[in-house]
């Protein structure tokens, strides 16, 4: 731009982190010469334009993370299941109301202490397994287990453990989805009794007793 010249707009471009993202333009209805102070006053407003863009870009973007934020905190804490986070030393870094309702302590309690506690006599070794596994950056698929409750009593569940990374793609700890699976452990237990019972009426008959799948094969025959 140069002040001997003469036209009927000013256009000067608006630009955000060295990219373009628009021009701020001045309209004469008629030819003018802009002079350096004008054209100074114009490259002023693009420059502010171009702050100001850049300012409620940032704001929207971090509204937008704020959103996404709390409607996964919202999944969470809304969640059935015990979701846990914990730091690569095992420490408990979170709690949701899951994990109060299925293993009785609130999330003051355990906060801050380390995973460890939910871990009863002869499974000590399950922990370090997993944080090894977990520096590899493995995901553990569902497994099951058993944990202790605040009371003592023991659960059967399955669990799932993944790594949770930063912005960097560190590795910084893990999180735990753990689902109460007694109920289903306790139906399949009185079931193989059932069929187990079954079996022993079967042997004590005194007759010929077998059975077939769909296709004919045999897959039972007694004494």
């Amino acid at each position: 731009l140069k002040a001997e010249l003469k036209t009927r707009s000013l256009d000067i471009p608006i630009l955000i982190g060295g990219r373009l993202a628009g021009k701020f333009m001045a309209y004469y209805d008629r030819p003018h010469h802009f002079t350096e102070p004008e054209i100074d006053v114009a490259l002023t407003l693009a420059r502010q334009l171009g702050f100001g863009i850049a300012r409620l870009r940032a704001e929207q973007a971090r509204s937008a993370a704020e959103e996404r934020a709390q409607q996964l905190v919202s999944i969470v804490e809304s969640s059935d299941d015990a979701i846990i986070s914990k730091d690569l030393n095992g420490i408990i870094q979170t709690w949701n109301s899951g994990a109060e309702r299925l293993f009785g302590y609130s999330a003051g309690e355990v906060i801050g202490k380390p995973v460890t506690i939910l871990v009863p006599p002869g499974r000590e070794e399950e922990e370090p397994g997993i944080r090894g596994r977990l520096g590899l950056g493995e995901r553990i698929h569902p497994y099951e287990t058993v944990r202790r409750r605040k009371d003592g009593s023991l659960l059967d569940i399955s669990l799932t453990v993944s790594p949770v990374r930063d912005s960097a793609g560190r590795i910084v700890g893990a999180s735990k989805i753990a689902r109460n699976i007694t109920d289903r452990k306790e139906a399949v237990r009185q079931l193989r009794e059932s069929e187990q019972r079954l079996t022993e009426l079967f042997a004590a008959i005194p007759a010929a007793i077998y059975t077939t799948d769909a296709q004919g094969k045999i897959t039972y025959f007694n004494q």
